[in-house]
């Protein structure tokens, strides 16, 4: 059974007799041209192809039921499709929810990973004012999506609202590791994610932490096939088998701590319009090095229109102290140098975009957004779009 088929069919289960669900369909499609252009010939985001105008790139569609099966009790499935991946249809969230009572809300499957303040509603092009939202944190991860329950509350706090999210979950499948330049299995055990959004009239700070152990296993098959000519130089040199375990046990990532932080404010005030976000994210005490990110978008409303410039920039930390249980120099530099592999990209860039709200449920996006990167394929780079944005 293809892909199609299949969610066809999860789709179509929930579409049981009126008599015991009353169904919801809603959805959501952007529909954009953009362009990527960069000195170095490499276009700086995977699903852009340098130089040429392409309607897939950014585009996508989806399309979400809702059972309600009565007593507090729901069903939903979200089909989702995007050009980049030839619009191939996938069952992004399916999950079962409960409401405890008006103020929580209990939900069992797939949806989600809530790694930043809008990563639930990230895809969704109508949500915010940008064409896309700021690639410096909101990057394409692989576990944009998990398994697991949450625990979805609000609380009412005089004249303010507090939004809280609790997560237990896990997630399988592969990355892509440039450092191998393939892709590679990796899993994230026992999640526990918890953030969560103060908000007043006309502001809100937030904040969120995802904790999550690794299961490296196969990764660090990887990463012992690129460090193997370093190691068999160290052994040469006299570097013991004890020497070469304790390498292993630096560069690998199985059972190591993955930890995903992020903070910022929101401010809708008098037409005026100010978001920042910062990000902090990475393996612990391995070869990943720590990224730091974040944007800042100021923006004015007129009406109908909407004008926003923003800034962003994505950073990543040099840290070498995974490396203090290594004493042999050949293995301390083979270590150094996977890491400095795993760390080779910096980027960052401004950007304007204008927004005009043709229909109560569409959105035309005009974009224009330049950076820098420091990969010699990319350089300087440029991106530019137009297109609509729609929920239904």
């Amino acid at each position: 059974m293809n892909k199609i088929q299949t969610c066809a069919v999860c789709a179509l289960s929930l579409f049981i007799p009126s008599s015991f669900a009353d169904i919801t369909l809603n959805g959501f499609a952007s529909i954009r041209g953009s362009q990527a252009n960069s000195d170095g010939g490499l276009a700086p985001f995977p699903e852009f192809k340098e130089g040429e105008v392409s309607f897939k790139s950014e585009s996508l569609f989806a399309i979400q039921a809702r059972a309600d099966l009565g007593e507090g009790l729901s069903a939903t499935v979200q089909l989702f499709a995007e050009g980049r991946n030839d619009f191939d249809v996938n069952a992004r969230w399916a999950y079962i929810s409960y409401e405890v009572n008006d103020a929580h809300q209990v939900s069992v499957g797939r949806f989600a990973n809530p790694l930043f303040h809008q990563s639930q509603y990230e895809k969704v092009g109508f949500a915010h004012n940008f064409s896309r939202l700021p690639k410096a944190v909101y990057s394409d991860f692989e576990f944009a999506t998990i398994e697991g329950i949450t625990l979805d509350s609000t609380f009412d706090l005089d004249d303010y609202t507090l939004t809280t999210k609790l997560l237990y979950g896990s997630w399988n499948g592969q990355v892509f590791i440039s450092a191998v330049n393939d892709n590679v299995p990796l899993g994230f055990k026992d999640i526990y994610s918890v953030n969560a959004t103060l908000s007043g009239d006309w502001w809100k700070i937030f904040a969120g932490i995802l904790l999550t152990e690794l299961d490296g296993a196969e990764f660090d098959q990887g990463l012992f096939q690129v460090a193997a000519p370093g190691v068999a130089a160290a052994m040469a040199t006299g570097a013991s088998a004890g020497d070469v375990a304790a390498f292993n046990r630096a560069i690998g990532w199985d059972q190591k701590d993955g930890i995903y932080t992020f903070a910022g404010f929101g401010i809708d005030y008098n037409d005026w319009l100010v978001d920042f976000e910062y990000s902090d994210y990475g393996v612990d005490d391995s070869t990943d090095g720590f990224n730091n990110s974040w944007y800042l978008a100021i923006g004015r409303r007129f009406d109908q229109l909407v004008v926003t410039i923003h800034t962003e920039d994505f950073a990543q930390e040099t840290d070498l102290d995974f490396l203090d249980d290594v004493s042999h120099p050949v293995l301390q530099a083979t270590g150094q140098a996977i890491h400095e592999g795993l760390i080779f990209r910096e980027y960052e860039g401004s950007g304007i975009t204008i927004r005009y709200d043709f229909h109560p449920s569409a959105a035309f996006k005009v974009d224009y957004f330049k950076g820098e990167d420091t990969r010699a394929s990319v350089g300087d780079y440029s991106i530019m779009s137009a297109g609509i944005d729609i929920v239904f």
